[in-house]
């Protein structure tokens, strides 16, 4: 899915689209019950603490796992009907290795 958008996140901020995904994780639940998994499409410049510049640890293109709520508060996951979603850096949980 093409998304053509002209935005670009703030502070700690990323921008990411919902991948369906099938985990491979065995759990005692379904992993979809708490977590979803996102590509990054954009990532801000970061947030200052005591004048320090603290760069986000993820970069476009990384495919990352978030906590299902994760843009609570920021904004809906799925954000112009097609699963993107705006949430904090410091929200991802995982980056998936290739």
């Amino acid at each position: 899915m093409e998304v053509h958008m002209n935005l670009t996140p703030k502070y700690d901020y990323i921008i990411a689209r919902r991948i369906e995904k099938d985990s491979g994780v065995v759990t005692g639940a379904n992993i979809e019950d708490t977590h979803q998994y996102f590509e990054v499409l954009a990532v801000g410049e970061g947030r200052y603490e005591y004048g320090v510049l603290i760069k986000p640890t993820v970069e476009v293109g990384d495919k990352v796992w978030v906590m299902k709520h994760a843009a609570e508060g920021d904004t809906p996951v799925d954000f112009a009907n097609k699963g993107i979603g705006f949430f904090q850096a410091s929200r991802v949980m995982a980056v998936e290795n290739n």
